[in-house]
């Protein structure tokens, strides 16, 4: 099944100071992230930001503060998965750290409800250790209405075809 932008929610799970420090070659998932949250963004698609326990790890990093708009809800927790309300969506696009506890912990607390379909992006969350990281997807990926994705996999579902304005735009966040 392909990504639909009118029935998505993107999740961005704790990209916060103190865990984004410990991470290994932090730019490259940021990077995704922004260009997720670019997209989603421009395409109107509702998106949840999660931070735990900000009064410890710090907030949410300024690179994504600085992309954000009207469409996201900031939910501070200190559960590992993010809490949501039933129903939100019915395709959730998971990116974040780490991957192995608040992200893994999310999908598949989603994936419970059968009628989720969810979509993690690989390029777009990490864990400090390659194991923990390599884990986390192998386990994932053995539930049938989790799917690991790309950020580039994501943006061009949500596009559909070329040549519109979004078109435009949004290729330009992959160059």
């Amino acid at each position: 099944m392909l990504i639909k932008k009118e029935s998505s929610a993107l999740i961005i799970v704790d990209v916060q100071e103190k865990l984004v420090s410990v991470m290994p070659k932090p730019h490259t998932f940021i990077n995704n992230i922004v260009k997720l949250l670019k997209a989603s963004n421009m395409l109107k698609i509702p998106v949840i930001c999660s931070e735990q326990y900000p009064k410890g790890l710090g907030s949410t990093i300024s690179e994504i503060k600085n992309n954000i708009n009207k469409n996201v809800t900031f939910i501070e927790k200190t559960l590992f998965s993010v809490p949501l309300k039933e129903g939100l969506s019915s395709q959730y696009i998971i990116c974040g750290i780490e991957s192995h506890v608040c992200v893994l912990q999310t999908a598949i607390n989603l994936a419970e409800n059968k009628k989720n379909i969810i979509y993690v992006v690989q390029d777009a969350m990490s864990s400090r250790y390659q194991n923990d990281y390599l884990t986390s997807l192998s386990r994932m990926n053995k539930y049938k209405n989790i799917h690991i994705v790309s950020c580039e996999m994501v943006l061009f579902e949500w596009l559909k075809k070329a040549g519109t304005k979004e078109f435009k735009t949004i290729s330009q966040l992959i160059k």
